[in-house]
Formats: structure tokens, C-alpha cells, sequence
């Protein structure tokens, strides 16, 4: 099936999938609830302003394409109620939809902002397990993820979600990498190096690496603030 979807697909898809896990109480939803959680202020980029005709219309194409399913009311309710079908029609288990609907809603991250910002829908125990994620859903068939090249200046490595419309895919500010010429040879005026891709896994071990060497930096500075705090104040 053709995954590729519109900013405002992504927008309502990525609610529902994060909402079903943050919030099961109030799910599924209404329109009304599906409108106000594409409009959040916090957690999304961007932030937007949907009103409820367009939502509307969003879910019933969503629905056409087998994403989205409606619920009727039930008895004594008024309102009709959405879910989506994201975990069955792409194979998304509950990890899968936590980091796949953080980048539906914010764009490209690394991952260690992926831990962080998932923690409210599903407790990753390390930032080797977000990386497994990642790997795992970069090869699936068609990939759902893909790293992109490390921006210059950038230490982490940032990781994007496929279902983006064709020509719509996001690039590092500083452009894509290109291949180093081979030893001792210049590269040929006028004729850039060609993009490289790098591994995979190679990424994805790289930046799980960094984010649990700056895990351990913090804690070591924790500690030396507080051996510093007791030197100050012997006490008695």
C-alpha cells in the first residue's frame, strides 16, 4: 500500500496513535478531541490550527485508506468516536507506535529525545532499546524509518519517520554528507563527492553510545555538585 501521507494525515494519525497510549480513558475519539490534540501547543512541530471540518474530512480519508476506523456511539452517548488502525495495518506494536508517533508529531529526533519524549506513552529502559526500535523499523518492508546524515556541528544523529509525501523529506541543515575521496586523493574541482548512506546500524549504535555516555556525564557532574555542596557545608 501507498504509506506516504499529507502533513495534516500525519497530524491526525499521530494523535490517535499517541492518545490510545497516553490517554486510554478518553479514547477512542471524538472529533472535538481529535481537533484539540492536533492543535497542542506542546509536543507538536509545528504547531497548528485545524478546525473541525478539515479534521473531519482527514479522518474519513484516513478511514478510506483502512488507517482510521469509526466507532459508533454508544447508548446514550451523541458523538462518534475514531481509532486508528496503524498497529494492524503496519505491524506497529505498542514501542513501535510510541516512537512512531513522536515523529509523526515533532519530526526528526535523536535518540535520546525520542526516550525522553515517549516516556508518556511507553517506558524505554535504555537508549539501546529506542535504537533497536529504530533498527527494527528501518527494515521492514517498505522501512518506516531512516536516519539522516549527522548535521555539522550536530553530535546526535537524528532519525525521520518514511511516510512523508514525495520531495517533502527533511534534510540536515548543513546538507547531505558526502563520500570522502580515497586516501591521498583529491576530490576533482567542481564534482561534489556523492551522498552516502551510511549503515543503518552503525548510526543508531552510534547515537545510542553517545546518549548513554551524556547520561553518564550528567551523573558525574550530579556527583561532584554534591561533594562540592558537602565540602562547603561541613555541618556539626
Amino acid at each position: 500500500m501507498d504509506t506516504r501521507l499529507s502533513p495534516i494525515e500525519r497530524r491526525v494519525l499521530g494523535v490517535l496513535v499517541e492518545k490510545a497510549l497516553s490517554g486510554p480513558d478518553y479514547y477512542p475519539m471524538t472529533v472535538g478531541q481529535v481537533v484539540a490534540g492536533c492543535n497542542q501547543k506542546s509536543n507538536r512541530d509545528p504547531v497548528m490550527e485545524l478546525d473541525e471540518l478539515t479534521v473531519t474530512r482527514t479522518l474519513e480519508e484516513l478511514r478510506r485508506r483502512g488507517l482510521v476506523q469509526q466507532v459508533l456511539p454508544a447508548p446514550g452517548a451523541r458523538a462518534d468516536r475514531y481509532k486508528h488502525l496503524a498497529g494492524s495495518v503496519f505491524g506497529w506494536g505498542p514501542k513501535d507506535c510510541a516512537v512512531m508517533a513522536e515523529l509523526l508529531l515533532r519530526g526528526p529526533q535523536s535518540v535520546g529525545e525520542l526516550r525522553t519524549r515517549c516516556a508518556r506513552m511507553y517506558a524505554f529502559d535504555s537508549p539501546e532499546h529506542v535504537a533497536n526500535v529504530l533498527e527494527d523499523l528501518a527494515g521492514r518492508t517498505p522501512p518506516m524509518v531512516r536516519a539522516l546524515p549527522r548535521e555539522s556541528g550536530r553530535t546526535h544523529v537524528r532519525f525521520a519517520h518514511t511516510l512523508y509525501l514525495e520531495g517533502e523529506e527533511p534534510a540536515p541543515a548543513g546538507g547531505p554528507a558526502t563520500a570522502a575521496p580515497p586516501s591521498g586523493q583529491a576530490a576533482p574541482a567542481g564534482k561534489p563527492g556523492r551522498p552516502v548512506a551510511p549503515a543503518f546500524e552503525d548510526l543508531a549504535a552510534l547515537a545510542s553510545r553517545v546518549d548513554a555516555l551524556a547520561d553518564r556525564l550528567d551523573e558525574v557532574l550530579r556527583r561532584v555538585e554534591a561533594l562540592e555542596a558537602r565540602r562547603a557545608d561541613p555541618g556539626p
